[in-house]
């Protein structure tokens, strides 16, 4: 066998080697699921959109997702806890720990506090004849269901300086049920607020009114779940058709590489008419 021919066959079988190490790197890009010194939280990826963001940069924000999604922040909603109030609760309550100070009834005599009957939506300073310590005749306005709720819980907070020694019902439904007793007793009472809306029907009536909202220059909208799914499977999808091209073009440079160095080995292979003259 000549040198060409020899140098032919290792030429193809380099070729050959650089193809499938070519391969092998290629597929375990695409298809592992994590490499040294990423530890167990890396090992057992949970989900596919990670996998990508991980191996590709590809990250796609999914709305709503997230550990953080699924604990919905508590929120305090006054109108919703007075419309299921339990008054003959709040009348215990106040008896409990009011009528030591207030009386309620109708033309009762003030107390140590003034009397409290039809003080729901009164001015905070409505008796002429009690003597209001001056934090609460520092204050403005009418008894509101919002200051009053306010005022029951920290009433030392809500008026610096009061001369009132009661320490307050921190219990959201002690409160609240007090509050819907007072109410109870206040002929001039104001309805209740609205409960706050349900989560999405503000998102949804502002986007039937003024239509959805383009997002601003610069800033990318998070996609619904449904979209950003699609998107990760198809650039996995894309990903493994990439790897099946180039795994079947190594595997034909292969073939090719193989005939050539067949052709220069018989080229070079003396044929048995030649070795019958040597």
């Amino acid at each position: 066998m000549g040198e060409l021919g020899l140098n032919k066959i290792l030429g193809a079988l380099l070729a050959t080697a650089l193809g499938l190490f070519g391969l092998k790197t290629l597929s375990d890009v695409v298809f592992a699921h994590g490499g040294e010194g990423h530890g167990e939280e890396h090992a057992e990826a949970t989900s596919l959109s990670e996998q990508m963001c991980e191996q590709f940069a590809y990250c796609v924000e999914v709305a709503g997702g997230g550990a953080a999604a699924a604990e919905e922040e508590e929120v305090f909603d006054l109108g919703a806890l007075l419309a299921a109030a339990d008054v003959s609760r709040g009348e215990r309550t106040f008896k409990g720990q009011c009528t030591t100070c207030h009386t309620i009834d109708e033309g009762g005599a003030n107390g140590t506090g003034p009397n409290l009957h039809g003080v729901v939506g009164a001015a905070k300073h409505h008796h002429a004849d009690f003597n209001y310590s001056a934090a609460m005749t520092s204050l403005g306005g009418t008894w509101t269901y919002e200051d009053l709720n306010h005022w029951l819980e920290n009433p030392s907070s809500f008026a610096r300086g009061t001369s009132m020694s009661f320490a307050g019902l921190r219990k959201d439904p002690d409160r609240i049920n007090v509050i819907a007793y007072l109410a109870s007793q206040s002929p001039d009472a104001p309805p209740f607020p609205d409960p706050l809306p349900a989560a999405g029907e503000d998102d949804g009536a502002d986007a039937a009114a003024d239509g959805a909202e383009a997002p601003a220059e610069g800033e990318e909208a998070a996609m619904p779940a449904d979209d950003a799914m699609e998107a990760v499977e198809g650039a996995a999808d894309a990903a493994s058709d990439t790897a099946t091209d180039v795994s079947e073009a190594v595997v034909e440079e292969a073939d090719a590489a193989t005939e050539t160095a067949e052709e220069a080995f018989d080229e070079d292979a003396p044929t048995p008419t030649e070795e019958e003259g040597e």
